[in-house]
């Protein structure tokens, strides 16, 4: 959870919180126990073998991960025959699409809020 800072100049430890310090700094240093509850998690997943040369012929792979009683499904996707640069200006285009979703669902929301008022 992060220090935002507040429309008077002072910060304050996340979106509920009270605007109380001077400085994103001293924000910082006040909340740093909640910072050092964070744990560390290594996201490293290697493929075998067979999953690699199903991934290669299929074009996609579905890996399913269970962990501390938690599941969790991944879909895997290769095409060779994209080079760099479309993979980059695809993630980049789904990337600036979802952003524009969120900022169009804020606009609506807000004029949905200011008609509800009037």
């Amino acid at each position: 959870m992060p220090c935002l800072k507040c429309e008077n100049g002072l910060w304050r430890f996340g979106e509920s919180g009270k605007c109380q310090y001077s400085s994103k700094s001293e924000c910082d240093a006040a909340n740093a126990d909640y910072y050092a509850e964070t744990t560390e998690y290594d996201y490293t997943f290697n493929f075998t073998y067979e999953q690699m040369e199903e991934l290669h012929e299929n074009g996609q792979i579905l890996v399913h991960i269970e962990n501390d009683n938690q599941e969790m499904d991944i879909l895997f996707t290769y095409n060779a025959d994209k080079d760099d640069e479309e993979i980059e200006k695809e993630i980049y285009d789904n990337l600036t699409n979802s952003l524009l979703d969120d900022e169009l669902d804020e606009y609506i929301n807000k004029l949905t809020n200011s008609i509800k008022q009037l």
